[in-house]
């Protein structure tokens, strides 16, 4: 038998040697991260000089298989791949530091979110992943590209393949924008959402042809190679999370057609990767080495192909562009002016790729769009840009839930609308159900883009649980507080550093159900102020580096509208200075005073807590003065766990005088935090100056997301 399979490949090798002007194509399958092997395998082709005349590729050899046929080699392919940290293209989040600053004053106002259709109805994505940061990586490397529109004009012919959703039938992509047909062949169902162009939707090619030998066949290849990296079916016991369910869903489809493609190959390298699922992107060198490996096994079979007679040469697009016209193609309800003011880009000036990528990115931050990429077409030696777009659902409906040691429980619900209203504007109707009852209304419109002014509207109805303690620290006593009223304001914002705000406000707060020392009261008040924000924090709940300033300043008079005059200044400062990835310097300063108040009671800050002076319980004390100074090291030892180990000063004084030494206090503290996917957890420990204990305790959404919007 042995010698009856020799002399048969002997045979298949005088018969290609003979017929060494034949066409070699290769035939790429899908395969997710696997399809990285696809590198290795055409390191060894590069190694052994062989001439490929035809490329057609699936999925993630689409990607491969273009920008082999642009002209890169397979160690190019691999520089680019590794470099740009490939594993990172399904992570869609927008980092804080990147936010514009009218963003960042709401913070996270919520834990999960949902997604409302046009009946406010909650509705399910379409995959998991936009595919916004892909398609942006794919244009990047096909970029030298951009002036070829004919797939045939490659170095290499090529050709991917794609799944019309409508039809059910293969879509061959032989023209176009390289890096949308690239897209469009690894729209894997439910992991990235569905391309669309020209009115179509496409998804995996892999569902109708993950092995496109047929394709190569009808190119004109003689000889076709074929590198199938689709793996066996998983067992029952290996099926046990989303993504695992989703990969043996892909592969029924593909199993079978790659089956039939198989007997049109003369050469089948099929490495060994079966432990590996579609999206093992931490694995990447070792799925390449795998595919330089499982190449190696066919030398003698790839040997015996036609060689290149000349050197390779990369398609060239010039390095700056100048376009004769900017164009947005897929918005629905913002307008082409305001798309055009978030990218920043302008006709008859020239711009460089990362200039474009840039803009586009700086656009995405904004958040109102799904995906957002850049295509140049080129024609009649002129280039035009055009700027794809999808919107973002307009209305969401956001999800909270915390408690800590003044709190058992707190329901929080958020329904955002953007640009529902007017175009440029944000609405959020807040709603909390607990030991603390909200209802807030924050409207903003800007007037601008990354620097302008904004008009705010901020009514708001807001009941609160207070305790009394004793001499031990102990609850005693409690009473809730009530205060309704609204805030109206003109801001002025920049770019991500400043937000300003002149605003006026009225309100009415009384404390009801006289329990222990405290009394009833009631007063109303109305008058002006002004607000200051500044943020650059990596994270709001545990930031590792960055800086966060508040200061509000509000004055009223007595009169028609305030039942008592006053003056109310308060300002907090977060600064954290890394040293390393793992540990930073943290300095906290919080200040709040009362100016000329005739009542010393009036509006009192309240102090203490996990995030305020650790060596009280939150809102133990109140005042009209005080002051708190911290210095912590934060340490992020593993991922997603930081400690603080903290000094506090707690200064307290009185209308008349600024402190006397007697109101000092002085703690130390320790807590810990750990970001669970159901939301933040922190506990803490802290010894103040006469030895007594407090314990603290907090999970999920803890802090304000009002916290600008307040008077």
């Amino acid at each position: 038998m042995k010698i009856k399979y020799s002399m048969i490949l002997m045979i298949v090798l005088i018969a290609i040697t003979l017929h060494s002007e034949e066409k070699v194509g290769l035939a790429l399958s899908g395969g997710g991260s696997r399809g990285l092997a696809h590198i290795g395998i055409l390191k060894v082709i590069d190694e052994l000089d062989i001439k490929i005349d035809y490329i057609a590729g699936t999925s993630m050899g689409a990607v491969i298989g273009g920008l082999y046929a642009m002209g890169y080699s397979a160690i190019e392919i691999e520089e680019m791949i590794m470099n740009n940290d490939f594993s990172n293209i399904f992570d869609e989040s927008v980092s804080r530091e990147d936010l514009y600053i009218g963003q960042k004053r709401w913070m996270p106002y919520a834990n999960y979110y949902f997604n409302l259709d046009d009946k406010f109805r909650p509705g399910l994505p379409e995959a998991l992943f936009s595919g916004s940061i892909l398609i942006n990586t794919l244009f990047d490397y096909t970029y030298p590209a951009s002036n070829i529109t004919k797939f045939s004009e490659l170095p290499i012919e090529f050709k991917c393949v794609a799944t019309n959703i409508r039809t059910g039938e293969i879509k061959v992509f032989d023209s176009g924008n390289l890096h949308e047909a690239m897209r469009s062949s690894m729209s894997a169902p439910s992991i990235l959402e569905p391309m669309r162009l020209d009115d179509e939707l496409y998804i995996d090619g892999g569902i109708r042809a993950n092995l496109p030998s047929e394709i190569v066949k009808e190119m004109g290849a003689d000889i076709v190679i074929g590198l199938q990296l689709s793996s066996e079916l998983r067992p029952k016991d290996n099926l046990d999370n989303l993504i695992k369910v989703l990969d043996q869903t892909i592969n029924f489809s593909m199993t079978d057609n790659v089956n039939r493609s198989i007997e049109l190959c003369d050469i089948v390298i099929k490495p060994e990767l079966n432990k590996l699922s579609n999206y093992d992107f931490n694995s990447m060198k070792d799925i390449i080495d795998e595919g330089e490996i499982e190449a190696g096994r066919h030398i003698e079979e790839l040997e015996m192909l036609p060689k290149r007679k000349e050197k390779r040469s990369i398609s060239s697009t010039p390095n700056k562009l100048s376009f004769t016209n900017i164009s947005i193609l897929g918005n629905k309800h913002l307008s082409n002016a305001k798309i055009r003011e978030y990218v920043g880009l302008t006709k008859n000036t020239y711009y460089s790729k990362r200039e474009i990528i840039k803009a586009v990115r700086n656009a995405y931050h904004s958040q109102y769009f799904s995906y957002i990429y850049p295509v140049i077409n080129f024609e009649n030696n002129e280039y035009e840009l055009i700027i794809k777009v999808k919107e973002k659902n307009r209305k969401r409906l956001g999800f909270a839930l915390s408690s800590n040691n003044d709190q058992e429980v707190v329901i929080g619900l958020t329904l955002e609308l953007n640009n529902y209203i007017q175009h440029n504007s944000k609405l959020l109707l807040n709603l909390h159900i607990g030991d603390k009852n909200e209802i807030n209304a924050d409207y903003v419109k800007n007037f601008g883009k990354h620097w302008g002014i904004y008009f705010r509207a901020f009514p708001y109805l807001k009941e609160q649980k207070l305790y009394s303690y004793g001499d031990d620290h102990a609850k005693t006593n409690s009473v809730y507080s009530v205060e309704y009223g609204a805030t109206s304001g003109i801001g002025f914002y920049a770019k991500r550093s400043l937000v300003a705000e002149l605003y006026s406000y009225i309100y009415r707060s009384r404390l009801y159900k006289h329990i222990g020392e405290f009394e009833n009261s009631e007063f109303y008040s109305s008058g002006l102020g002004l607000k200051l924000y500044h943020e650059s924090l990596d994270n709001y709940i545990f930031p590792m580096r960055g800086v966060q300033f508040l200061a509000k300043l509000s004055t009223a008079r007595e009169g028609v509208y305030s039942e008592i005059g006053n003056k109310k200044f308060y300002s907090k400062l977060r600064m954290l200075m890394p040293f390393g990835k793992t540990f930073s310097m943290k300095y906290q300063f919080e200040y709040g005073s009362h100016f000329d108040s005739k009542e010393e009671e009036f509006d009192p800050f309240y102090i203490g807590g996990i995030d305020s002076y650790m060596g009280l319980y939150p809102a133990e004390k109140s005042a009209a003065i005080y002051k708190i100074n911290t210095l912590a090291l934060r340490l992020n030892p593993f991922d997603k766990i930081f400690c603080d180990i903290q000094f506090n000063v707690l200064q307290l004084g009185d209308i008349d005088y600024w402190t006397a030494e007697d109101d000092f206090f002085k703690a130390m503290g320790i807590k810990l935090g750990y970001n669970t996917f159901l939301g933040s957890l922190r506990i803490g420990a802290a010894m103040d100056e006469d030895r007594v204990n407090h314990y603290y305790f907090s999970f999920g959404y803890y802090f304000d997301p009002f916290e600008f919007s307040r008077r």
